[in-house]
């Protein structure tokens, strides 16, 4: 194919819009459009469909103003005002030197993964701090609470243990000594493999 150089649809102090390749004539840098302002603000579009937007400050965008408009005469209550769907691939969301923040009414988190994926996993350094103002709810199959220090339960009222039966042991201490072979070594490993 033909080379076709790239057309500026205007270059000037403020900024510059042009479409087609920006490389030099021998090579294609498959570039379909590219916009530059003053302030920094970048955006490139290629020939494939991809595109890669750059903003030196702050990006800020406000939805859902008025959602009955158009053809949508009525908005419900959890109309939606902004959906970000990936067919294929990651969404990431970085923050390297801030935080992040959700707010909403109600956060709902769904894992729909098949087989041995659909699982949520949560990591910190530092505290991990879930508080709720009413009761909290943890449900599954099997729940495993490991911790190399020390565990605390601090109820202000009655702590209820409703099961089939109750089995406590200290395999650490001395009692740990009249233990032969490596059953110490092997309980130790059941509990890894099965919190793990």
């Amino acid at each position: 194919m033909a080379f076709i150089p790239e057309t500026i649809v205007t270059d000037n102090p403020h900024g510059i819009l042009c479409f087609g390749p920006i490389a030099p004539e021998d090579k294609d840098d498959n570039n379909a459009m590219f916009l530059s302002l003053e302030g920094g603000y970048t955006q490139l579009c290629n020939k494939n469909g991809n595109r890669s937007e750059i903003v030196p400050g702050k990006s800020e965008e406000v939805c859902g103003i008025n959602l009955v408009q158009g053809d949508q005469q009525e908005a419900s209550k959890e109309a939606i005002a902004k959906i970000i769907t990936a067919k294929n691939g990651d969404i990431c969301i970085i923050a390297e030197n801030g935080n992040i923040k959700f707010k909403a009414k109600n956060i709902y988190v769904e894992c729909i993964g098949a087989d041995n994926d659909g699982s949520f996993l949560l990591k910190a350094n530092d505290h991990i701090s879930m508080i709720a103002g009413e009761q909290m709810t943890m449900g599954g199959s099997k729940i495993c609470m490991v911790a190399s220090d020390s565990i605390t339960l601090n109820a202000q009222g009655f702590l209820n243990l409703f099961c089939a039966d109750v089995v406590k042991s200290s395999p650490i201490n001395v009692v740990a000594k009249l233990l032969t072979g490596d059953i110490l070594g092997g309980f130790i490993d059941t509990v890894r493999k099965t919190c793990g």
